[in-house]
């Protein structure tokens, strides 16, 4: 019988063949979320009751299926369907293609370490996107859109287990693998995340910085990836599920984990004006020895930030981590639970506009954060300085995991194009 392994690393988690239903759970606690305590291991019912396997294979289907949708390429992100067709696929939306597209990649991605492989003996040093070379075309595909001849032959790449809408690409720089991101056409999206994480290096919030680059004629925002040998991503949708499943409460689960770290999320993003706070972008950090959640992990993706239509509205639109609260509401709520520092005073040089430049200052006004002074009678040149300003303390952050030392918060070498 032939098995396909899903190892983390070289460890092997889970043995499965879905033409015979046979599942073999081997470590649960380090299967991946969508997985963990939702699979029904086989090898010990028995062969002759049908109707158990029956519910079981349909069980693990299902739960398989989850895991190759929420892991591979949406057709909604820009040039997927330019991907696809690179590899000679159809653009199906059905667990056939999504199983297919798992097994052309090795279901490899950068937010973790889980990867699929037919062959027991396969090495994971062979296949890890941090350290092996990326296959460039798509890179170009991905970003660009541009229509090369199929591949054939073997590849590592992590451009079919991206997520999100926009175009985007890894590629591997000296400092490790980084992302360039592009918006959309005659879009700003670039400019507003660059301009959402320099402001966000005025406060204690742990954030991966981002840049801004021209890239073979085309605007892009540029991180760096935020996982190492020892972290994973889990997002918090999926634990979002595994928490329903076990019946337990999201949101205490989460306060539980990291209460500062989720209440300033918030804070953020009615400063920010985001309206993208969704649950694909933003979560934990899981160690990968012990399968176990340490915290959320540093903010990221900003390309939504000040939304004109959030700018405008004075409740600051729905908020996302709270239900059923405005931004303005949960931030003010928010605010008095955590730490949230001034560490540096801003300047209106940093914003793109005056709109962004005012919205986010009274809205720091409003959270206690910032005062405003005026320079004349007539209140024309408003200008505002911050209530308190304290030492930065996001150090402790980095430390407890390890991370002191880390490239993602730092400042990038390349000189950035004008805004």
């Amino acid at each position: 019988m032939q098995l396909t392994y899903l190892k983390l690393k070289d460890t092997v988690l889970l043995e499965y063949n879905l033409e015979e239903n046979f599942f073999h759970i081997l470590n649960n606690n380090l299967l991946p979320f969508s997985l963990r305590d939702k699979l029904i291991d086989t090898v010990s019912i028995d062969e002759e009751d049908a109707k158990a396997l029956s519910k079981i294979y349909i069980n693990n289907l299902s739960c398989l299926e989850e895991f190759f949708t929420n892991r591979s390429l949406s057709l909604s992100r820009e040039n997927a369907k330019n991907i696809l067709n690179y590899l000679e696929l159809s653009q199906l939306n059905n667990f056939s293609q999504k199983a297919k597209i798992m097994a052309l990649c090795h279901g490899l991605s950068v937010t973790d370490d889980f990867w699929i492989t037919n062959e027991i003996n396969d090495k994971w040093e062979n296949f890890n996107v941090r350290e092996n070379p990326l296959h460039e075309s798509f890179q170009q595909i991905a970003l660009f859109g541009k229509s090369l001849p199929s591949i054939t032959g073997k590849f590592i790449t992590p451009e079919l287990t991206v997520q999100g809408a926009y175009a985007k690409a890894w590629f591997r720089e000296k400092s490790g693998l980084t992302l360039y991101k592009a918006g959309t056409n005659n879009g700003n999206e670039p400019q507003r995340e660059v301009l959402a994480s320099r402001l966000l290096n005025y406060f204690n919030v742990p954030h991966v910085n981002y840049s801004l680059e021209k890239f073979n004629n085309r605007i892009v925002s540029k991180c760096r990836s935020m996982v190492s040998d020892k972290y994973s991503i889990v997002t918090a949708a999926e634990v979002n599920t595994w928490c329903n499943h076990n019946n337990i409460n999201f949101n205490e689960y989460v306060r539980n984990i990291d209460s500062e770290m989720f209440y300033k999320t918030i804070v953020v993003d009615y400063l920010i004006a985001n309206r993208d706070r969704h649950d694909g972008n933003w979560g934990f950090y899981c160690n990968n020895e012990t399968g176990k959640l340490e915290c959320l992990h540093p903010l990221f993706d900003h390309n939504n930030a000040f939304d004109k239509e959030f700018m405008r509205d004075i409740s600051g639109g729905n908020c996302q981590l709270i239900p059923g609260k405005t931004q303005k509401d949960a931030a003010l709520y928010a605010i008095k639970h955590c730490d949230f520092r001034c560490t540096k005073s801003i300047t209106k040089e940093i914003f793109n506009d005056r709109e962004q430049y005012k919205t986010f200052m009274n809205r720091a006004c409003e959270l206690g954060l910032y005062k405003k002074v005026s320079f004349n009678i007539l209140g024309l040149c408003d200008k505002y300085v911050p209530v308190e300003l304290k030492k930065d303390n996001t150090n402790e952050y980095w430390e407890k995991l390890g991370m002191l030392n880390n490239n993602i918060n730092s400042k990038t070498q390349h000189k950035e194009i004008e805004r």
